[in-house]
């Protein structure tokens, strides 16, 4: 009875000290009280909006980092895949310059009345027997159509060599610079006739020449046709140094060669129509 009577007096002074600060507030007089407090509370909540705002800047920092790093990475793979297709593109043109060179060539030596037609295909390996870089392997073999002593070019007519071996899918080259190799061939302007025969030393030599015929320094050496599966026309080289004597039975000449053996990728098969 006690305890009930203790509580409703604290009630009482309770609701009479809520309604004596009304009525303070309400006069101005807390306004003293309330500006004390704001000083002692502002520097508490600034600093905790100034950490708030701390960890926000580091967590979006963060956010934007993997972001970045996401973006980089993306753009690094469309990089590399422009670079590989522009690699593509590339070896595109270049392949068509070749086909443009070799059919500029073929359109030529038809005019002419000796017309050929010819296979593309790639060098893909050197002969695993050859020392001397004197043999290639070529990707065309017999379901291409390739023959023995067929003759394979570069672009533009040049002559490289003839199928030496033949193989379903594959072929070996002698090159015109092989010691065992021999052409038959025309010097254009005198139309002097003899062989294109090779020589150690990526070297040939224009052999076998008579007396009688003429030989001109800088004069064109072509295929003389008179070779069964390599037609007229196909470019050798140009005459250098001539070698003649009276006491020589043939005449002779070394050959500044129009293929470059260093740098040839795509090739031709030929043959005559």
């Amino acid at each position: 009875m006690r305890k009930n009577a203790i509580d409703s007096k604290n009630f009482i002074l309770v609701f009479l000290a809520l309604g004596l600060l009304l009525l303070l507030n309400s006069w101005g007089a807390l306004q003293g009280v309330k500006n004390a407090a704001m000083s002692v509370l502002s520097p508490a909540q600034s600093g905790f909006a100034s950490s708030s705002n701390v960890f926000g800047d580091f967590f979006s920092t963060v956010r934007k980092i993997g972001e970045f790093k996401d973006e980089n990475k993306k753009l690094q793979e469309e990089n590399g895949s422009l670079r590989y297709e522009l690699s593509q593109l590339k070896e595109v043109q270049k392949e068509n310059g070749t086909l443009k060179e070799q059919l500029k060539f073929k359109e030529n030596l038809c005019a002419g009345g000796d017309c050929i037609n010819f296979h593309m295909g790639k060098i893909i390996a050197q002969s695993p027997s050859d020392n001397y870089g004197q043999s290639i392997i070529i990707n065309l073999g017999s379901k291409d159509g390739a023959k023995i002593n067929q003759a394979v070019t570069s672009a533009g007519g040049v002559m490289i060599g003839k199928i030496a071996e033949v193989f379903d899918d594959y072929s070996k080259v002698a090159l015109i610079v092989s010691p065992d190799s021999s052409v038959n061939c025309l010097a254009q302007t005198s139309r002097a006739n003899g062989l294109v025969k090779g020589e150690y030393g990526m070297g040939a030599r224009l052999e076998m020449i008579g007396q009688s015929e003429e030989l001109l320094a800088g004069d064109v050496v072509i295929t003389s046709g008179k070779e069964e599966g390599i037609p007229e026309g196909l470019l050798l080289g140009k005459i250098q140094n001539i070698e003649e004597s009276p006491n020589m039975v043939f005449k002779s000449a070394s050959l500044a060669l129009y293929a470059d053996f260093g740098h040839i990728e795509e090739i031709f098969l030929v043959e005559q129509k």
